[in-house]
């Protein structure tokens, strides 16, 4: 497992890619964060790309954390999934 700082890397494409395919790419997007409100993104259509691009851009959007563990993944706090994933 490792850990890295949106704050100081950025996340790959790739890894943000393999997150939206499982999850869709709104469900990565904390829309309760002080950015998204502040962006109005709440009053914009975007397309998945256009969003994805977005989150790239800013990752401060992204709803955290995001946790890969092997080749299972969750957004957001999803501590049931984590002890499963432990058993």
């Amino acid at each position: 497992m490792s850990f890295v700082d949106l704050g100081k890397r950025p996340i790959a494409p790739a890894e943000l890619r393999r997150f939206a395919q499982l999850f869709g790419v709104s469900a990565l997007v904390d829309t309760k964060s002080q950015t998204y409100r502040d962006s109005g993104m709440a009053y914009l259509s975007l397309d998945d790309d256009q969003l994805l691009e977005r989150l790239r851009a800013d990752q401060r959007l992204l709803r955290l954390p995001l946790v890969r563990f092997g080749e299972r993944l969750s957004v957001g706090i999803a501590t049931d999934d984590w002890r499963d994933w432990l058993k």
